[in-house]
């Protein structure tokens, strides 16, 4: 776990709290699905490349692919996270406080959706979600600067 205050540009793993899995790409298409695997290997890895002037705003990229995670133009809750090459900006903010290094990921447009899963398997998508309770927290898992 890193200090909140230390979210910075960096190589991370993200793991969803609840289930213990990490993020991944679907395959190694240049647009992909983003999934949860058990696993963590280096394919697995993401760069946060904070935004200046933005609070809590980054580009979430694939170490991989060097594709950009991202949603549609207009979010809705149910709506899959994808990788494309267009950069896209996420808040990513702490959860409320007491919960440890715990963060939310919402698209900057809307911070009203989260980041979450459906299923808790392995290979299930990654999707939003307008309930702040429903698998909504996140660990951010750094590698390297």
């Amino acid at each position: 776990m890193i200090d909140q205050a230390t979210l910075q540009t960096a190589t991370y793993n993200i793991r969803h709290i609840a289930t213990g899995q990490y993020v991944a790409l679907k395959d190694t298409k240049r647009t992909s699905t983003l999934i949860v695997l058990q696993d963590s290997h280096f394919e697995h890895l993401w760069v946060l490349d904070k935004l200046a002037g933005l609070e809590d705003t980054y580009h979430v990229r694939s170490f991989l692919q060097n594709t950009f995670a991202q949603t549609g133009e207009s979010p809705t809750a149910g709506a899959g996270i994808t990788s494309g090459t267009e950069s896209y900006p996420w808040l990513i903010r702490p959860a409320a406080s007491g919960f440890g290094d715990f963060y939310l990921i919402s698209p900057h447009s809307d911070p009203s959706l989260y980041w979450t899963i459906v299923k808790t398997k392995d290979g299930t998508n990654a999707i939003l979600t307008n309930n702040p309770q429903h698998h909504v927290y996140w660990e951010f898992v750094k590698i390297s600067a």
